[in-house]
């Protein structure tokens, strides 16, 4: 049966209103790509995400081949809490840390590579099979090479390529085949089916992502989802505060903040949002008051209580993150099945 090259689902003539409909099974692309790579038409794009137990069958099948398990560079921070790598532990796997030019332009890549360096030690304490780590970034020149000399050096010809849905897989495959082949867009689920490539001697599987239950995007539809996308470096929205504040990102994130002193907030989110700052006394009134308004519709049904006894990083998967400096009491709301990852201050 023959598979679109794009997302990797069987073509059919049938139903144009089902995935994979062709006029012509000459095609080599479903009404459904040619339209999204061409004009961002999501008309026939379906937001159904795939059972995992069926990308899990599909990894059982090449679990002696090498996985390549792609991560958004703000999902390291979140790596030892998540069970993502409970899937992989009994696979060779080699992590590749994505989309670190979404990073603030002064945090330099020397600085990355210390960051993520001593994450990925932590990792391999517990995953002894991870076999070494890549990262993607401003410089993306040597990534090819220094990918295919981490393959050889491991012996594999044939690699899987597996990640969160949006980590970036299909477009990772693109630039190591040196052409636009798989179907990419800023939409989660755009991949389809496993999808086999021959490429130099190497046999590449691209694979359809894998649904995180704990990622806001999950619970976004496409419009959202395009709004919330984070595809240029992030400008950093700082604040300093010495009496209790509330903070907003439109209907998905509520920060209160109460210092011992002095403090400060900074907002790690995408640029074309600006954070709201209310006095605590006032926030609820200015939430009531604004909630039809936000563009990103509300969603705030959950919240979290903090003590910060210096710094804390916090990591909210498919938003970005916030830094709290200075000793603090702080409450986080956010949607009630999207889970709040601490971390260690290290940016």
């Amino acid at each position: 049966m023959k598979k679109c090259k794009g997302c990797g689902t069987p073509l059919q003539m049938e139903s144009p209103e089902k995935n994979g409909y062709v006029r012509d099974l000459g095609q080599d692309y479903c009404q459904r790509c040619f339209r999204l790579i061409h004009y961002d038409d999501v008309t026939h794009f379906k937001a159904d995400h795939l059972n995992n137990v069926y990308i899990l069958d599909t990894f059982e099948r090449y679990r002696n081949d090498l996985f390549v398990l792609i991560v958004d560079v703000l999902d390291i921070f979140c790596l030892p809490e998540d069970d993502l790598l409970e899937t992989f532990k009994d696979k060779d796997t080699v992590l590749i840390i994505n989309k670190t030019d979404i990073l603030p332009i002064n945090i330099r890549n020397e600085k990355l590579e210390i960051i993520y360096t001593k994450k990925i030690k932590e990792l391999r304490k517990t995953y002894p099979r991870i076999k070494a780590a890549i990262m993607t970034n401003r410089y993306e020149n040597e990534f090819n090479d220094r990918f295919y000399e981490v393959v050889n050096e491991l012996g594999y010809q044939r690699v899987l390529f597996a990640g969160r849905t949006n980590a970036g897989k299909s477009t990772l495959i693109n630039k190591l085949l040196e052409e636009e082949r798989l179907t990419t867009s800023i939409y989660p689920g755009t991949t389809l089916n496993e999808t086999i490539i021959e490429h130099d001697g190497y046999t590449f599987i691209d694979t359809p992502g894998l649904l995180d239950s704990e990622n806001y995007t999950t619970y976004l539809d496409l419009k959202m989802n395009k709004l919330l996308k984070i595809s240029r470096p992030i400008r950093p929205q700082v604040f300093q505060l010495n009496s209790r504040q509330s903070y907003f990102f439109e209907g998905l994130l509520r920060v209160d903040v109460d210092p011992a002193d002095q403090a400060s907030v900074v907002f790690y989110v995408p640029n074309d949002y600006k954070i709201h700052r209310s006095p605590f006394a006032k926030a609820d009134q200015y939430y009531q008051k604004n909630s039809k308004d936000f563009v990103l519709k509300s969603l705030i049904n959950k919240k979290e209580n903090y003590t910060i006894k210096k710094q804390q990083l916090f990591v909210i998967k498919g938003m970005g993150m916030l830094k709290v400096s200075g000793e603090s009491r702080i409450t986080i709301h956010v949607h009630k099945n999207v889970k709040i990852y601490g971390s260690e201050v290290e940016i």
